[in-house]
């Protein structure tokens, strides 16, 4: 089955992202791309929400929509990701902005505890 890796993130939520860090929207698409398939791809890991909710103290899903999951993970989690995708800068902070904004914006559907998104870093994971 092929998934729309960006299905998640409005164009609008997108633009901005890329906009305020100086990336463009086409580089910052095939961040969220990749980002997206990394997570999915981690070896010896069927289904990354599921061991991310046994894992940390607190369950990190935060929110869920047909189309998405909404978690808060703590920043190291993030670090990984952004280490191993070998970026920094300006498209690291333009790839966690379009996370933190696409979360906060599907509040109202997904059901987002958005005080939950201030004390950790939010990661939108398009569902399958």
């Amino acid at each position: 089955m092929t998934r729309d890796e960006l299905a998640a993130f409005d164009d609008a939520v997108l633009a901005d992202a890329a906009d305020d860090n100086d990336v463009s929207v086409d580089r910052l698409a095939a961040l969220v791309r990749t980002h997206q398939s990394n997570v999915r791809d981690l070896p010896g890991v069927e289904d990354i929400v599921y061991e991310w909710r046994n894992y940390f103290h607190q369950d990190p899903l935060v929110g869920r929509t047909e189309g998405a999951y909404y978690l808060a993970l703590p920043d190291h989690v993030w670090e990984e990701f952004v280490e191993d995708m070998g970026i920094e800068g300006a498209e690291r902070a333009a790839l966690l902005a379009v996370h933190d904004r696409q979360a906060r914006t599907a509040e109202p559907a997904a059901g987002v505890d958005a005080a939950r998104l201030d004390g950790d870093a939010a990661l939108v994971l398009t569902r399958p």
